[in-house]
């Protein structure tokens, strides 16, 4: 793991480096958390794997419910916010992460695409961009396991300074309101546990921007082949043979493109649709809680997990929505190419592509709802109608003639 590193600054040419590359944290993250099925050898890696599934898929997403069952009534209004958020955000998390369980397979069909697209970037100047993707995807990466990273231990800190457990889930044989020692206990064991299922979230998270990010690399550099096409500096463009040939390796890529996301848009489509759907909420309650309830130090760690939500939607949804965009110029590009001074093999084909690249590249969640930045900005605004019902019905005014 530790060898990555090196990817978040682009690599010389005379290292080999590929799309791929982008991934591989990800990939690390995947088989530390048991999803990975590839060298699947020895005992102890089942053991695991059969361990991870429990606890992130049955264990967790229940400890909340039986959390709230039995100590219910002793729960403050802020913490019990706190701990509901965190608590939608499990179910959400154990559903994105059955979801990969089934659809593991696709990450290595997209990696496989990539590694095929990788093969039309034969120039310095597309290995040069190809490079630059990799480090500023890693970059991105290592964002999520420093914004996750810091909310964990935030509220670790957070917890321990209000004499509470950091996250709220139920252990059958630690109670630590009971005595400081049992606090102890708890807030350690808790930020183990569910500080591993962080760690997982981190990948079940930052898939989706990461392949989708590969992806945009790969349309703007179609497009500059595409542009070259038509420029009369090219080498080839009084060979009608050579023209020919760069416009069906054009296509080809295209077509590898479509081929890549039918791979990764079923994975995709499962796993947004579930955070789009959690997420206003999630929002909703912690503006409630931090606008209501919450004292200033607590309210630290607020803006912290309101930070890790945030990044679970948003670069997805901007990529996606800058894909479109491109997608766009790719059809203006090939319309603007010489192709009407080429034969008219060249030029009948020409037509056909650009009636397929006016057809531009989408992702969609549950094939309900795109993924852009109006569809996030949608979301937001749920959040912001759960929390004007919750001032409407001045719940803190309710909780403090109550107290």
């Amino acid at each position: 793991m530790f060898g990555n590193f090196k990817l978040i600054y682009p690599a010389p040419l005379s290292e080999p480096i590929r799309s791929r590359d982008s991934n591989a944290f990800l990939m690390v993250t995947l088989r530390n958390s048991g999803l990975d099925l590839n060298n699947d050898f020895g005992i102890g890696r089942k053991m695991w794997r059969v361990f991870s599934y429990i606890y992130n898929m049955v264990i967790l997403p229940v400890s909340f419910p039986i959390n709230y069952m039995v100590h219910l009534a002793e729960f403050p209004p802020e913490l019990l916010l706190q701990s509901l958020q965190l608590c939608l955000n499990t179910w959400c998390f154990s559903l994105k992460f059955f979801v990969l369980i089934m659809h593991m397979h696709r990450l290595e069909w997209a990696n496989k695409h990539l590694d095929k697209l990788d093969e039309y970037c034969v120039k310095p100047g597309e290995k040069r961009k190809i490079r630059d993707m990799v480090a500023a995807v890693t970059r991105l990466n290592l964002t999520f396991f420093v914004v996750y990273g810091f909310y964990a231990t935030s509220a670790l800190v957070d917890g321990l300074l209000h004499h509470r457990v950091p996250y709220n889930t139920y252990y059958p044989f630690i109670n630590w309101r009971v005595d400081r020692t049992q606090l102890y206990i708890q807030s350690f064991v808790e930020y183990i546990t569910v500080g591993f299922a962080i760690y997982v979230a981190t990948a079940t998270d930052s898939y989706p921007v990461i392949y989708v990010a590969a992806l945009r690399t790969h349309i703007l550099l179609l497009k500059d082949r595409i542009m070259y096409l038509g420029d009369s500096s090219n080498e080839g463009s009084t060979d009608p043979s050579y023209m020919f040939k760069s416009l069906v390796d054009c296509i080809k890529a295209h077509r590898t493109m479509i081929n890549f996301c039918d791979a990764i848009q079923p994975i995709i489509s499962g796993t947004i649709f579930a955070q789009f759907v959690i997420c206003g909420s999630i929002l909703g309650i912690t503006m409630i809680n931090m606008l209501l309830f919450a004292d200033q130090s607590t309210r630290f760690g607020i803006v912290t997990y309101v930070m890790a939500v945030l990044l679970q939607t948003f670069p997805l949804c901007f990529y996606c929505n800058a894909i479109v965009d491109d997608c766009n110029e790719l059809a203006d590009a090939l319309f603007h190419s010489s192709w009407w001074v080429q034969d008219k093999r060249y030029q009948r084909i020409v037509i056909q592509f650009l009636q397929k690249l006016q057809q531009p590249l989408t992702f969609t969640a549950m094939n309900i709802f795109n993924i852009n930045l109006a569809t996030n900005i949608n979301v937001a605004k749920f959040a912001f109608t759960v929390y004007a019902i919750a001032s409407g019905m001045n719940l803190n005014e309710r909780y403090n003639i109550q107290e």
